[in-house]
């Protein structure tokens, strides 16, 4: 189950649910050039932008489930799929574990396979990320016989 763990991870941090978080500043803001962002601002956080960082994750076209081996050391806030600090998502937990359940249960009935002819993902950004054209995927009953 570790494993899965690091592949929804990755899975999420590539396609996260909710690609952007608003919030309003709670104090003013000051930048080391000076720049003030004043209290009562509304900011934007783009998850997508900030998972998808070169800086905080090296190759981050790439789908490398291994990378989330080691994330002790990093910043909270450098991976957002379910947002950061005291207003995260509260069903955070849950979700990882519905998550586990659901797909350990398909892949122990079905072997997944890629479409034919390759579906190319469009990706809509919404109030969630989501397919502009659909999910396709091929599924195989595995014979426990």
């Amino acid at each position: 189950m570790k494993y899965l763990e690091l592949v929804i991870k990755e899975t999420l941090r590539i396609y996260p649910s909710v690609p952007f978080y608003a919030r309003n500043s709670v104090r003013d803001i000051e930048y080391k050039d000076g720049q003030i962002i004043p209290k009562g601002t509304s900011l934007v956080i783009y998850a997508y932008g900030v998972n998808n960082n070169p800086e905080i994750f090296p190759n981050p076209e790439k789908f490398d489930p291994m990378r989330f081996e080691n994330m002790e050391k990093t910043s909270p806030f450098a991976y957002l799929p379910f947002s950061a600090g005291p207003r995260n998502c509260i069903g955070q937990k849950f979700a990882m574990h519905e998550m586990k359940v659901v797909i350990s249960k398909v892949l122990k009935n079905y072997e997944l396979l890629p479409t034919i002819p390759k579906h190319n993902l469009e990706l809509a950004a919404e109030t969630v990320l989501k397919s502009a054209n659909g999910i396709k995927i091929r599924l195989k009953c595995r014979n426990w016989d």
